[in-house]
């Protein structure tokens, strides 16, 4: 009776990481570049047989099964969480400072802790002509940076970004905007500002040919209603696994008393 009140307890805390989980990629609807994310649920037996190829001890024998249980009892979180990279719609803007990629890939901006990466293609200039990006006012990186450690300049006449990612200015070709990708998504992590940053030693990978949605932005991934399904079945089944628990708790109860009853 008691492991049956653990299993509601450990699947109402994965229904209260899914309403999380989906009430944020709800609140990012209309954020340019914003990527949802995404949770895989894991079975008690996926559990097992994932921690028992991996312990420290004999594995299939009584004292690995209280090892396990032990790991899996104070770690209730049957679930991992995971971004979905699938490209957004674009929105048309009309603005020649908006950009947006068509298919993979990622724009480069320069952050106090170094170089990140992002979809969010809204740029602006700075009052020197410093291309940055608008919101955060990080540089965007071009692939002078690589050569020499400068930043592209336009001035706000007589410049142009074509769909290749080449920068002109005054008729003369100064720079091309830097994109870059990576082999494993997975390896990339989620930061504010919807940036991203490479983790587990991924490298990125020079895009050679790209092409870029000029006075276009690419919006958020996040279908609304397929969020809203999901959100309400969430709190349905947390609601489920809650009256579970009171009903086990009342039986509890019930045979607490009659044990006491019986002593007395």
């Amino acid at each position: 009776m008691f492991s049956g009140v653990y299993d509601a307890a450990g699947a109402m805390v994965v229904q209260m990481n899914r309403v999380n989980n989906i009430s944020n990629n709800i609140a990012n609807v209309n954020t340019v570049g914003f990527k949802q994310e995404r949770i895989n649920m894991k079975t008690w037996s996926r559990i097992w047989g994932e921690a028992n190829d991996r312990l420290p001890i004999m594995p299939d024998t009584a004292k690995a099964a209280r090892f396990i249980n032990e790991t899996a009892d104070s770690t209730p979180h049957l679930d991992k969480s995971y971004i979905d990279f699938s490209q957004g719609p674009f929105k048309h803007t009309g603005n020649r400072l908006d950009f947006a990629i068509e298919g993979r890939g990622f724009f480069l901006v320069l952050t106090k802790n170094g170089i990140r990466y992002t979809r969010d293609g809204q740029f602006t200039l700075t009052k020197d002509g410093t291309l940055v990006q608008r919101g955060t006012g990080y540089p965007v990186i071009g692939e002078n940076y690589f050569r020499n450690g400068q930043l592209i300049k336009l001035n706000a006449r007589n410049s142009l970004i074509r769909s290749d990612g080449t920068v002109i200015v005054d008729k003369n070709k100064i720079d091309t905007i830097a994109v870059r990708d990576f082999s494993n998504y997975s390896n990339l992590k989620k930061l504010p500002n919807h940036l991203f940053e490479p983790v587990n030693d991924q490298q990125p990978k020079k895009v050679n040919s790209f092409t870029l949605a000029g006075g276009y932005l690419e919006m958020s991934n996040v279908k609304i209603v397929r969020e809203m399904v999901k959100l309400i079945e969430a709190q349905r089944s947390f609601e489920r696994y809650q009256k579970v628990i009171d009903a086990l708790g009342n039986d509890i109860m019930s045979d607490v008393v009659r044990n006491i009853s019986k002593v007395t």
